[in-house]
This record gives C-alpha cells, sequence and structure tokens, in this order.
C-alpha cells in the first residue's frame, strides 16, 4: 500500500518529502502531469498541485481546488494507494472555505474502494486569525476521519507511521 501526497504549493511538498525519505518512504515527483482519468505510475509520490504543468491557464489550488480534488479523488479510488497525504493554505486570497471540498473529494474516494480503508492525513497552515478560521477547517477536516496535524511535517511523520504500520502487518 503506497502513499500520494498531494500539496497546493511546492514548498510544504518539499518538506513532506524530506520527512518521509527520512522515515525510510522513498518518493517521486512524476515525471508527467498526474491527470484524474489515467493509472498513477508506480511507487510513492508527493505532488505539487501548483507547479506550472497543473495551474497553466487556471488558478492556483490554494484558489481553485478542481485539478486538486479530481486528484484526490483518482488517487483515493486507487485500491494501491493506502495513504493521502493534503495540505490547506488560508489567509486572504486563499479559497474562501477549502475543506468541504477536500472533505467532498475524499468521501468519493473512499466511497469507490468499498470496504478498503484509505488513510488521510492533512495539514492546515493559517492562524486563528485567517478568514477561512483555522479551527474550523480543521474539525471540518476531523468530523471527515481526516487525521490533522499542525504542520505538514508532523502529517508526513503521520502518513509514514500509516505506510510503516501496514507494511509490518503485511510482513507478519
Amino acid at each position: 500500500r503506497r502513499l500520494v501526497g498531494l500539496f497546493g504549493g511546492g514548498s510544504l511538498a518539499a518538506e513532506a518529502r524530506c520527512v518521509l525519505e527520512a522515515r525510510g518512504i522513498p518518493t517521486r515527483v512524476p515525471e508527467e502531469r498526474l491527470a484524474a482519468n489515467a493509472p498513477l505510475p508506480p511507487g510513492n509520490h508527493v505532488v505539487d498541485t501548483g507547479d506550472d504543468a497543473y495551474t497553466i491557464g487556471r488558478p492556483h489550488p490554494m484558489v481553485d481546488q478542481t485539478v486538486r480534488r479530481e486528484l484526490i479523488r483518482a488517487a483515493g479510488s486507487d485500491r494501491s494507494v493506502g495513504v493521502l497525504l493534503l495540505d490547506l493554505v488560508l489567509g486572504d486570497g486563499a479559497h474562501p472555505d477549502p475543506a468541504p471540498e477536500i472533505v467532498e473529494a475524499v468521501a468519493a474516494a473512499r466511497a469507490a474502494r468499498g470496504s478498503r480503508p484509505l488513510s488521510v492525513v492533512a495539514s492546515v497552515c493559517g492562524t486563528r486569525r485567517d478568514p477561512q478560521g483555522t479551527a474550523r477547517q480543521e474539525e471540518t477536516l476531523r468530523r471527515a476521519g481526516v487525521e490533522v496535524e499542525p504542520s505538514a511535517a508532523r502529517a508526513a511523520a503521520t502518513a509514514a507511521d500509516f505506510v510503516l504500520s501496514v507494511r509490518q502487518e503485511v510482513a507478519r
């Protein structure tokens, strides 16, 4: 069971990759743009959906989460994926209420999997003064069964723990 990280920005994605690598979870940045209607390439992936490959001709995913939601549904529906790693970035100019859209995409992915579980770990980058309300965003994610961590690094470490625990169970 593998891991797919779908980030709204490159800095948090890079940080997550470093943490995952340090925990023994090798990751790749896909050579080609991921598409919701195509199979995932092999391996664990961390993707910056704010990269030019995903944003040419469209708003950044911090503003318009359409592409990232499609990828969450597709990757989460893939039964070889055991863990999704996500971030939400809040603040002025960002999406006014990102968590409900992410929750909808996660719910659709989980429904497509049937009884096969999907762990989802997320971080919310923001402050209580941000217009989206950090606490409200975190609570929306938690109510949907998303493990919420206080930073992208902690979220990556938790996601790595999930992957490693599954590996240990399979080895038994």
